[in-house]
């Protein structure tokens, strides 16, 4: 049998995702999970940098000032409002390791057999295993967390005082955290087809979530710095999209124009803005489809036939000449 590669890896995760839209929609819902792979260390470095470098430092969460000064139905209006956010936390949590879960379930089986199904059967296995799945991305979080903490808190000093050592130490914490990010999102990932796919407990599959991956490890590196690439695409795509998306918009701003009507204009940027979002929600949830896709399809041939690294091929291969 031919070895898969990453060129295989992408259309297969391609055409699951493209022939099934219905995975949109879990892919979206997934999303709240946190992406795989470096994107997600990336965000959350970025919405840190992106708010604080302009306050002469780096914090992790951003001060909070609450102003309350109104009598008691002001206060159970607080509390009933508190209920219903949490509730909709809740549900917002569920609904998206459910569909994480399911989506891992439906891809496996897609993988195997190539046909349609509905999501019955995958939904039901992603139900019963939903803590394990959402203790897996808990844990995940709280280890990415405690990683954006030790870089933030390293950030922090380089802003103060801003030495030749203090760089050095500022770039290499920087990839460490990227590398680490990495591992803890590839032991996510094998964890979770473990558990969803094998039917594993959670002890058990991260046990063999680690022997998957030290088998793999430059493997799963590689795998890592492609979704990076991608992700890089993802930008892109949606660049160019918001650029169409406020096509109608500019139509109708030529229009308010010519009529002076300042209602019009503000109907263009809320189309505009609308149009927009759905756009991102659109490629948000093909996007995470995909690369969760993607990562299943590896995962099973890794675990039934094994796959060895490109780098190390690449450089057979040019020694070989």
């Amino acid at each position: 049998m031919k070895e898969p590669t990453y060129r295989q890896t992408i259309v297969h995760a391609w055409n699951v995702v493209w022939e099934n839209k219905i995975l949109w929609i879990l892919g979206l819902l997934s999303v709240f999970l946190g992406q795989l792979g470096f994107s997600d260390i990336f965000g959350k470095i970025w919405s840190v940098f992106d708010d604080s470098l302009t306050k002469g430092g780096v914090a992790l969460v951003p001060l909070l000032k609450l102003n309350f000064t109104g009598g008691i139905w002001s206060a159970l209006g607080l509390v009933w409002l508190s209920v219903i956010c949490v509730a909709v936390i809740f549900l917002v949590i569920f609904l998206a390791a459910a569909s994480q879960g399911t989506l891992i379930s439906y891809a496996a089986d897609w993988f195997k057999n190539g046909k349609h199904q509905t999501l019955a059967k995958p939904w039901n296995k992603s139900i019963k295993n939903f803590w394990s799945i959402l203790l897996v991305n808990v844990a995940r979080q709280a280890l990415l967390f405690l990683l954006l903490l030790g870089f933030v808190l390293i950030a922090d000093y380089f802003f103060v005082s801003r030495t030749p050592l203090e760089g050095f130490v500022f770039a290499a914490s920087a990839v460490l955290v990227l590398l680490a990010s990495l591992v803890f999102s590839a032991l996510s990932i094998y964890t979770l087809c473990y558990v969803v796919i094998d039917g594993k407990g959670i002890l058990v599959s991260i046990k063999k979530a680690w022997a998957l991956f030290s088998e793999h490890l430059l493997v799963s590196l590689e795998v890592g710095v492609l979704l990076m690439l991608l992700n890089f695409l993802l930008v892109l795509v949606i660049a160019v999209g918001s650029f169409f998306a406020f096509l109608p918009s500019i139509v109708i701003w030529v229009a308010a124009g010519f009529t002076n009507l300042v209602v019009l204009a503000a109907v263009g940027l809320m189309l505009g803005i609308v149009l927009l979002l759905l756009f991102i929600a659109l490629v948000a949830g093909f996007f995470n489809a995909f690369t969760i896709s993607a990562c299943v399809f590896l995962f099973m041939k890794m675990h039934k036939e094994g796959i060895s690294s490109r780098t190390i091929h690449f450089f057979k291969h040019m020694f070989s000449k």
